[in-house]
């Protein structure tokens, strides 16, 4: 009996053992059959570019590319070439040295915007303008007509030739948003467009709230500052807390001192008219502005 449980428990262990090895064969042949058939169809190889985007993105359109140095000057005409009074050949040198084709290639190396390019150009041209400071009411234009401007002059001017009209957009501001500009600083209760738009005070308050806000503080050991502190960003600076009308404001260079500083495009009293000066460091800064905001084109 027992001889015959012993067996017929073996026969089952046997039965088993073959079904297990037939369904091996069978996945085996499968897995086989399934192998040569995405081979043929070449679906086991993936695309070389499958992984390669669409758009190929220059690395100039994330990183700036600043080379320090003088930027010609000149008025740009339509088909982008400079207006100066005598026409260099290329290759020509101006009297610095530098070849024309080096300045006028300057302002491309910094990675701006043509706004901003047309900016520096305007105001390396007025470097070289007659201009004095001292203070004139202009009735009929708000802009000053004759060469004596203030510091605000020169930063109104700037953006009216790049097409930013300051008296205007700062007169509408004030008219619609009267809580962000006090009058009461001014002794009055109504806005007066020829004259506010040239107020340091309310320029200031403009660029707050319109403007891109950048730091207040240059710190050369920052690899950020090609970013922060770039050729044609507009700068306050402070002289008196108790007193905000002794404010000037100006530009940063495209410029540096020879510690890779930038430099300041303004106008005051103490330098008579409008110069290129190392006072970065020097003044205490109390707005620092990019007009108008670069929108970032991400296709």
């Amino acid at each position: 009996m027992k001889s015959r449980e012993g067996k017929t428990k073996f026969t089952r262990i046997l039965n088993y053992r073959y079904f297990i090895y037939i369904g091996i064969i069978i996945a085996l042949l499968q897995f086989w059959a399934l192998k040569s058939f995405y081979e043929e169809q070449q679906i086991i190889k993936l695309p070389d570019d499958l992984f390669h985007s669409v758009v190929d993105f220059p690395l100039s359109e994330l990183t700036l590319e600043y080379i320090p140095g003088s930027t010609g000057v000149g008025t740009l005409s339509d088909d982008g070439r400079n207006d100066n009074d005598e026409t260099l050949g290329e290759g020509d040198l101006v009297e610095d040295g530098t070849s024309a084709d080096t300045e006028s290639s300057e302002t491309e190396s910094l990675g701006l915007s043509d706004i901003q390019k047309q900016i520096i150009l305007r105001l390396l041209e007025l470097i070289e303008e007659d201009i004095i400071y001292g203070y004139e009411t202009f009735p009929d234009t708000g802009y000053p007509t004759n060469n004596v401007w203030i510091s605000t002059d020169v930063i109104s001017v700037v953006l009216n030739d790049a097409g930013f009209d300051l008296m205007e957009l700062i007169y509408k501001d004030m008219s619609e948003h009267k809580d962000d500009y006090p009058m009461d600083i001014k002794g009055r209760k109504q806005a007066i467009k020829y004259i506010d738009f040239r107020d340091v005070f309310f320029q200031e308050q403009f660029f707050r709230r319109h403007a891109l806000e950048l730091p207040l503080e240059y710190e050369a050991s920052d690899p950020n500052n090609i970013i922060l502190w770039q050729p044609g960003d507009i700068l306050y600076f402070q002289f008196d807390p108790e007193n905000p009308y002794k404010d000037l404001g100006g530009f940063v260079s495209p410029r540096n001192n020879e510690d890779g500083i930038p430099l300041v495009i303004m106008i005051s009293a103490e330098f008579g008219g409008i110069s290129e000066v190392d006072v970065l460091k020097e003044y205490d800064i109390v707005g620092h502005f990019r007009y108008p905001p670069l929108e970032l084109d991400i296709y």
